[in-house]
């Protein structure tokens, strides 16, 4: 089975993002980093499961639907490991 590896620039992006919403709603900045760390886990089973994120690469992202927006997931396959790069908020300048 596939194992994860959080490079610490995505671990730094989760606490990024629970800080912006915690202000507004701790429930809801709780909620979505449980959502985007079971959307990573969902990986295990489906490594593919995002899109290429250019042709040229071996990166994929993977959207997660959160309120009206969303996040992004940037990862790749090597080996036997998915590594999760970063993580941003949808309308974030990436």
């Amino acid at each position: 089975m596939l194992s994860i590896k959080w490079l610490p620039e995505a671990k730094i992006d989760l606490e990024r993002l629970y800080e912006f919403i915690k202000p507004h709603s701790q429930n809801a900045a709780a909620k979505a980093i449980l959502i985007l760390v079971e959307a990573v886990n969902s990986l295990k089973k489906f490594p593919e499961k995002g899109r290429p994120w250019q042709a040229d690469t071996a990166f994929r992202e993977l959207p997660v639907i959160f309120g009206s927006k969303g996040y992004v997931i940037r990862y790749r396959l090597h080996k036997e490991q998915i590594i999760i790069v970063r993580v941003w908020h949808s309308l974030e300048d990436r």
